[in-house]
């Protein structure tokens, strides 16, 4: 699950912590669970950090620390520490309440204490959700004993209470773009070009003889496969385009995508299709944090079928299949097969993502492999990940918090880092933009390039198979 911090709230804490920097999400009680050691295992020594807490009454409200949370069972302090409220009641009223200077000890570094602020607490060894919230501990809340409150009190921000929906830290990360991690593209519209007749002008490996080929998509629900699929019709058409539903349904844990689709993609400055088709499959449901607390998609007859090629057109991914539906391809050929998987990951919660569905990824990436199908990962949402790529995605190969979860990725799904490929998919922009049709291009042709090894080694396999046919006669 994704952070809940708006782009807004980022940029009042960015003014208060007086620097340029992004935020990367370490801890979410929600999704890792209300234990003091998880939140210790995944907070500590990373440096300044930012803790949020989402009350009940939608009062948004938290801590900021320069020094590192550990587990050395003492207070400490830091004087550039600060309390702050982001929401009253649903309302904006920012306000920032600074270190009271030589007042003494801001935070307490304990493995039995979740994040633990002089004036601020949260929960000791464990929290468990009440209904809909968790009851967070409400001692010295918003006191004023080391931190200027200005007049303010728990009744104020916290309306005399600490229950919360959900409670984030993330880490404070002031990004260097001096050096680059991989090699650059070119940002400039020649390139583009140049990189849009490649992918214009693609034919599928030509010893194979069929005329398309197929991706098929793979992610968590909301991680923006389907949204791909858009960005790549919008490159295409020459504007934003919605081919695609996309977003979620009113229960967030179902996939708004519930059909096996082959999408064709239609060049309008040619008007023709391109010879290759990009397949959306239901979302991966993580329920992680729920009362179900379960991995939810389809059953494993469904994913082989969809790879054999054997799943019709618009197929009804909820139905339960038998292989004898209409439409169902009983003998598939090559053209019918899915060429290359790519697995769609969510940057923005990359650091939080539950072992459930690193484990469900997994065995689906086990099942691709054992069919010889490459494969490889589009990391999404990278404007989340980091602030400078969000301004101008010209800087993602230069950004060390991409760079790690591009490594991040590559470790989960045990795949070269070479194969893990940062992309930017049109969500809120209203026109086009160059440097992200550059990157989501590169991105394709990197798919395709390995579609057409699949397609070579197919074609090897056809030889072989046909030298020892002849060699029988």
């Amino acid at each position: 699950m994704a952070g809940l911090l708006t782009r807004k709230d980022r940029e009042q804490l960015y003014r208060w912590i007086g620097k340029e920097c992004h935020f990367i999400l370490l801890y979410k009680l929600r999704s890792n669970g209300g234990n003091s050691e998880m939140f210790h295992g995944l907070c500590d020594g990373k440096g300044p950090t930012v803790t949020v807490f989402y009350n009940t009454d939608n009062n948004v409200y938290g801590g900021y620390l320069s020094e590192s949370w550990k587990r050395n069972k003492t207070w400490s302090t830091d004087p550039t520490s600060f309390l702050f409220q982001l929401y009253s009641n649903g309302k904006w009223r920012a306000k920032k309440f600074p270190y009271i200077r030589d007042k003494g000890n801001t935070f307490w570094g304990g493995v039995d204490h979740g994040p633990w602020f002089s004036d601020l607490h949260s929960f000791v060894k464990t929290t468990d959700r009440i209904s809909n919230y968790y009851s967070l501990d409400t001692g010295d809340l918003f006191c004023g004993s080391r931190y200027d409150m200005a007049g303010e009190d728990a009744q104020t921000i916290a309306n005399g209470h600490n229950n919360v929906t959900d409670l984030e830290v993330y880490m404070v990360n002031a990004e260097r773009l001096d050096t680059t991690w991989r090699e650059p593209l070119e940002w400039n519209m020649q390139f583009f070009q140049e990189l849009k007749s490649t992918i214009a002008e693609y034919e599928p490996f030509e010893e194979v003889k069929i005329t398309q080929t197929n991706i098929l998509l793979i992610g968590q629900v909301g991680s923006g496969k389907s949204s791909f699929v858009n960005t790549i019709n919008a490159v295409f058409k020459g504007e934003i385009s919605s081919r695609v539903c996309t977003g979620g349904r009113s229960n967030i844990m179902n996939s708004l995508t519930e059909h096996f689709t082959k999408y064709q993609v239609r060049d309008r400055a040619t008007k023709r299709n391109l010879k290759f088709r990009i397949c959306d499959s239901q979302g991966i449901c993580d329920s992680q944090g729920t009362y179900r607390n379960t991995i939810s998609w389809i059953k494993d007859q469904d994913l082989i079928s969809m790879l054999d090629g054997r799943q019709p057109n618009h197929y009804h991914i909820y139905q339960v299949a038998s292989g004898t539906e209409q439409g169902f391809v009983k003998e598939p050929t090559l053209q019918d097969r899915m060429h290359v998987v790519v697995f769609v990951i969510d940057g923005s919660n990359i650091n939080t993502v539950s072992e459930q569905l690193i484990r469900k990824l997994k065995e689906v990436k086990d099942v691709v492999a054992n069919k010889g199908i490459p494969h490889l990962a589009f990391l999404t949402k990278i404007g989340k990940i980091c602030g400078l790529v969000e301004k101008d995605v010209s800087n993602v190969f230069m950004s060390e918090s991409i760079e790690r979860a591009v490594d991040r990725v590559a470790g989960i799904m045990a795949i070269p880092r070479n194969h893990v490929f940062p992309v930017k998919n049109y969500e809120k922009e209203t026109k086009l933009h160059l440097n992200m049709n550059i990157l989501n291009l590169e991105a394709l042709r990197r798919a395709l390039l390995l579609a057409d090894d699949y397609l070579e080694n197919q074609s090897h396999e056809e030889q072989e198979s046909a030298q020892k046919l002849n060699a029988k006669d």
